[in-house]
């Protein structure tokens, strides 16, 4: 397969992507049948999200073995009949990969919780109680709660920097270093292209157990509502010795022969100086992306600053951008004036595939699909259910995709689906847009196409230019060519006054009522319109 610079990967959240079997779940089977859906959409492979053997209480995220899948959606032989089709079609197959932790109900965290002298008494991060009984440091999860556990059968506490039932694993000892690399290798082995490791600042915590320092002042007052943004979390990740297990991973897929991509997700206080350190030399991550990035922000006056930070610290200027995801409320109901809709839905697509890096477009999104209303008695994610006050939690946007407009469950399933199929999706369902030449479907067709065509999108260096809240200009060079683009993310015209080195010739973007640069270099735009350039040599 020719390796590419920058892929764009359809985000597949297996459990609401296709039910093959009418159990009401999506599987792989499901996702191997639609693999002609990829390939006419134009994305260059698929990242799945977490699909091993798990208890489910946070739908994938709490594993108890990382080389076996959830029965629901299928064994090892589906999963790789999946991949030889998908590389059959010339798609790119990676994996969610979650190995900072495990679930509490893993056998390794069983064993290790019975005691301190059984063999694996060292594979989680345990510490007596202080005198008074308390935890040993004030280590806060990134949901504000104390990052320790206590546990009555061992008579220790233990580390979890997510949820209490999944228990941080302790590479500090050599054995889990070596499951992970066993583990690492498996699935390589299984001819994917690559891994998205989740949390991958977190792996190493300080072997002295600190305290974390008190932030600045004045942080207080911007944090009120969040104890995690007290902290200056200099103990407990981002450790500087995390990069010398990612160099090891490195090692490990360098030695396929065809490329294997490592990626990573992270959540810090200066996130992109941390991605800078893990992907600038070459020698572990290809790229990473931040949680808080581009799926926490509603108007380019926020991208722009992300951006900004992003290139300013990042080197080689290589990032993973999405603008959603399964964590996170759908973007055209986020953005600022988007209400939901599709010519909205358009237009930050336009702005996603315009950056530098790896591209990922969570499922729904070339549909414009926005978040689902979920009856409170339908609600499955336990975060909604239990762990933040007054947040409705992460259902409404991992509700079923819409195939059909007027089957039963949309087209998802024959049976009642795990989540309720949001009835409002019906008039954006696949088959509609398919009928639909202006759809926001058939846009992101074209979009992608374009897209490959212009080696600036493809292999360019990326740099803002200009931005407000409505309004945004960037410049994507390469050494065959210079573009601008203009991104129009409001409801209201606009006017944009391009203060370039040369003219630049209009390059007609797919479906976007295009408009030509005057002679005074200045841009009239309608409301969610995009305009690109190509700079004269």
């Amino acid at each position: 397969m020719k390796p590419i610079a920058s892929p764009i990967l359809y985000h597949v959240y297996v459990r609401s992507f296709f039910d093959s079997n009418g159990d009401g779940v999506g599987d792989l089977d499901g996702v191997r049948e639609k693999l002609d859906y990829f390939v006419w959409l134009g994305v260059d492979g698929i990242l799945l999200s977490p699909i091993f053997e798990s208890p489910l209480s946070d739908f994938g995220y709490d594993i108890t073995n990382l080389r076996c899948l959830n029965g629901e959606y299928g064994d090892i032989e589906t999963f790789t009949r999946l991949v030889k089709e998908a590389r059959a079609r010339n798609l790119l197959v990676f994996l969610d990969f979650v190995a900072n932790h495990t679930s509490s109900k893993h056998p390794w965290f069983l064993e290790s919780s019975s005691g301190n002298n059984t063999p694996k008494a060292d594979w989680y991060v345990w510490t007596p109680a202080r005198k008074d009984g308390t935890p040993p440091n004030n280590w806060l999860t990134i949901f504000g709660e104390s990052a320790w556990r206590w546990h009555p059968t061992r008579g220790e506490y233990y580390l979890h920097n997510t949820l209490s039932n999944q228990p941080d694993l302790n590479y500090r000892n050599t054995e889990v270093v070596r499951q992970l690399m066993g583990n690492v290798r498996f699935w390589l082995d299984l001819d994917i292209d690559g891994l998205r490791f989740d949390s991958v600042n977190l792996f190493l915590h300080d072997d002295k157990l600190r305290s974390n320092p008190s932030r600045h002042l004045g942080w207080q007052d911007e944090a009120r509502a969040d104890p995690y943004r007290y902290q200056s979390q200099r103990y407990n990740i981002s450790r500087p010795e995390n990069i010398h297990l990612l160099k090891q991973l490195r090692v490990i897929a360098d030695s396929y022969d065809e490329r294997k991509w490592l990626l990573g997700s992270l959540s810090d206080p200066s996130p992109y100086a941390v991605i800078d350190r893990y992907t600038s030399e070459g020698d572990a991550l290809d790229a990473a992306n931040v949680f808080e990035s581009l799926s926490m922000c509603h108007n380019f006056q926020q991208v722009g600053e992300q951006l900004n930070a992003f290139f300013n610290a990042v080197h080689p200027g290589m990032g993973c951008w999405s603008t959603g995801n399964h964590d996170i409320a759908r973007t055209v109901s986020r953005w600022q004036d988007a209400k939901n809709q599709p010519e909205s839905a358009k237009l930050l697509l336009t702005m996603l595939c315009s950056l530098q890096g790896v591209i990922s477009i969570y499922q729904g999104e070339e549909l414009g699909l926005p978040e689902a209303n979920v009856p409170p008695a339908a609600r499955k994610d336990f975060f909604g259910q239990q762990v933040i006050a007054n947040y409705v939690g992460r259902d409404g946007c991992r509700t079923p995709l819409p195939w059909s407009q007027t089957h039963a469950h949309l087209g998802f399933s024959d049976h009642t689906p795990w989540l309720p199929a949001a009835q409002e999706h019906a008039p954006l369902a696949i088959d509609a847009q398919m009928a639909n030449t202006d759809s926001a479907l058939h846009f992101t067709h074209a979009l992608l196409k374009w897209r490959k065509n212009q080696p600036a999108l493809v292999e360019g260096s990326c740099r803002v230019l200009a931005f407000n809240d409505s309004l945004m200009v960037l410049e994507r060079h390469h050494e065959s060519q210079t573009l601008i683009i203009a991104l129009n993310g409001s409801a209201q015209d606009a006017t944009i006054r391009l203060n370039l080195p040369n003219t630049a010739a209009t390059i007609d973007v797919p479906h976007m009522n295009n408009v030509s640069a005057e002679a005074n270099g200045v841009l009239n735009l309608k409301p969610w319109q995009a305009w690109a350039g190509e700079l004269n040599r």
